[in-house]
């Protein structure tokens, strides 16, 4: 649990929600329960964060005050939690949302393989293409020379010349590499430039990041609604936690047209937030007043087609960059060894 960040993961998040919750629901008073929590916490700075919580309690302020005197935390969790301390269903609050980080987490989590395996995929791939423009082709054209100085193909020519373009200004790359590098971190570690990276990653992979954003309303809602919250409410609390442009403008619409008094399941046909045997589902679900149960289904289905698109994009991507590999260090060699052999061949 890092104290410096700007806000917890959502795997500590998580995972603080969890824990607290077994120990509320013991009837353990919520002041011993982040005592229990902080000796138990296996770093300094998770120690120094709940021993701050604490004191804050101790003081007498409720538990939603003191997360947010810790500036970590989220304000939809302080916010969830201060209903449900009002309420008198924080545990019901807590578990709620430790399912709802935990399916953050997750989905987090798999893209984050998704994206590894093909980056490294490749630098391999550029790797290998620059030993052989920088290494090994420079060897055939000695080769040449000492044969008569047969040229080279014009593509062996052209990529040798590339690597030495690469060998003679190798610090400049380097520096632009690290600096793009540096660029990138730190757009990583602000708001701004994680909004952005996120409206990039949007309009790349649009599917995929329709299906998140759908499954980031359903947990919400789910959440929301099990918390004891009218769909109203509920809808307005969620409007703020769609980073997806479209999937807002959805909600936004949504909530106008149940302050204009529709019904909930029919505003979100016409708005379209789900459709098919998800919109089926809700309809029955509030029918019935099994909302939460529905919506914590529907976001468990999105997360597991969530995880099958990246899957299925792995599956794509893994062959296509290995053909290409193969396709671009055949075309260099064959480039270099025809040409040899042609000389091979005369001198026979």
């Amino acid at each position: 649990m890092s104290k410096n960040s700007q806000t917890l993961s959502a795997e500590e998040l998580a995972a603080f929600s969890e824990q607290l919750a077994l120990t509320v629901k013991t009837g353990i008073p919520l002041s011993e329960s982040i005592m229990i929590l902080a000796e138990d916490a296996d770093t300094a700075a998770a120690k120094a964060l709940l021993s701050k919580i604490l004191n804050a309690l101790e003081n007498g302020k409720p538990l939603a005050d003191a997360l947010r005197d810790a500036g970590v935390f989220p304000e939809y969790m302080t916010q969830m939690i201060e209903i449900g301390e009002a309420s008198g269903r924080l545990d019901g609050v807590l578990d709620s949302l430790s399912s709802y980080y935990s399916r953050q987490d997750n989905i987090s989590k798999s893209i984050r393989s998704a994206v590894t395996y093909p980056a490294i995929m490749l630098c391999i791939l550029v790797a290998i293409i620059l030993i052989l423009v920088i290494k090994v082709l420079p060897i055939f054209n000695e080769v040449f020379n000492s044969l008569g100085g047969a040229p080279m193909s014009p593509l062996a020519a052209g990529a040798m010349a590339l690597g030495n373009a690469v060998s003679t200004y190798s610090v400049a790359i380097i520096l632009i590499i690290a600096a793009i590098a540096v660029i990138l971190i730190i757009m990583r570690l602000t708001p701004g430039g994680r909004k952005l990276q996120s409206r990039a990653s949007q309009k790349i992979f649009r599917k995929l990041s329709s299906k998140m954003a759908s499954g980031k309303f359903a947990s919400g809602m789910a959440l929301m609604t099990a918390s004891g919250l009218d769909v109203n409410r509920s809808v307005e609390m969620v409007l703020p936690l769609m980073d997806n442009p479209k999937m807002y403008a959805k909600v936004k619409e949504l909530k106008n047209l149940i302050d204009d008094g529709a019904s909930f399941s029919d505003s979100v046909v016409k708005t379209e937030v789900f459709t098919g045997m998800e919109a089926r589902m809700l309809v029955l679900g509030f029918k019935s007043g099994n909302l939460d149960t529905v919506m914590a289904k529907i976001a468990n289905g999105y997360e597991t087609q969530v995880d099958d698109r990246l899957d299925s994009l792995i599956s794509v991507i893994e062959p296509t960059m290995v053909a290409v590999l193969c396709i671009i260090v055949g075309l260099i060699l064959l480039s270099a060894m025809l040409p040899l052999l042609a000389v091979m061949t005369a001198i026979v």
